[in-house]
């Protein structure tokens, strides 16, 4: 296991390097990233549909936490580039070893395609109908998780968010540090499933989860017969609820505070704290 320092030495020289790569890899790394993440979704979903009701809500997010944290783990491994954990590339840039524009130009292509890469995977599992297993259970629950995200006040999802990305940061720092794969999935694995566990907000888990509730919103609409009110009825949420629940409505009121939120969280938090406690050492 590396010190600290040494970690933190590691992790920076790593995330300079991945600023730099070309871009076309950049795109298809952070595509794979999103698509990671969203299949840490699916399983989450498959894990814990039922748990709640038959056992308790604590089993059913423990085991929900565990289940996600396989996204990262595929991410850590095939060296994705994922927008949360990408954020304490900051560090370099406040360390004057990176441009502030390339920096965020990286930041911006990282999210962009770290979307793309979620919604195509929730997209493809919508085909594949398999949200539709358990009598429809798991689509429903991402058309009221969906509802219920895009609800959250301001704040709330900033802060949420906060927690958010301490967790994810210091789940692949930890990683960073282990020398072993044993050790690195271990790390994840504990770190991540407080962070699900917990309730906070990742933005790249939530554009999985809203494309999948947006599309579980348009089958639901046709199977109520195409009007809010008669879907309100049908799925219980409330139709002004409904009605709000748009693609141009999730960006300001969910995604925005949540970037923000995940942003403080891993750059200073983590990045900023981590970094500069140890930059005395880091030099020897």
């Amino acid at each position: 296991m590396l010190s600290p320092a040494d970690t933190a030495q590691s992790l920076v020289k790593g995330l300079e390097h991945k600023v730099k790569m070309p871009i076309v890899s950049i795109i298809f790394l952070s595509i794979m990233a999103g698509g990671s993440i969203a299949m840490g979704d699916i399983f989450w979903a498959h894990s814990t549909v039922g748990v709640a009701e038959a056992s308790s809500p604590g089993i059913a997010n423990f085991l929900g936490g565990v289940a996600f944290s396989v996204g990262l783990i595929m991410v850590v491994f095939f060296g994705g580039h994922l927008f949360t954990s990408s954020l304490m590339s900051g560090v370099s840039t406040l360390d004057h070893k990176l441009s502030f524009s390339k920096t965020i130009f990286y930041w911006f292509i990282v999210w962009i395609f770290n979307f793309v890469g979620a919604a195509l995977v929730a997209y493809m599992y919508y085909k594949a109908q398999l949200p539709l297993k358990y009598d429809g259970q798991i689509l429903h629950h991402f058309l009221e998780m969906g509802v219920a995200k895009n609800n959250l006040s301001f704040e709330a999802a900033f802060i949420r968010a906060i927690f958010c990305n301490v967790f994810v940061c210091m789940a692949v720092w930890a990683a960073t540090g282990a020398s072993d794969a044993a050790g690195k999935v271990l790390s994840i694995v504990l770190i991540i499933a407080a962070f699900v566990g917990s309730g906070y907000e990742h933005v790249v888990a939530n554009m999985f989860i809203f494309t999948e509730a947006l599309l579980a919103k348009a089958y639901y609409l046709n199977e109520a017969g195409g009007t809010i009110q008669a879907l309100a009825e049908h799925s219980h949420i409330a139709a002004a609820k409904l009605e709000e629940f748009t693609f141009l409505n999730i960006i300001p009121n969910n995604l925005l505070p949540v970037t923000l939120g995940n942003i403080v969280g891993g750059l200073f938090f983590v990045g900023v704290v981590g970094f500069m406690s140890h930059k005395t050492d880091m030099k020897k």
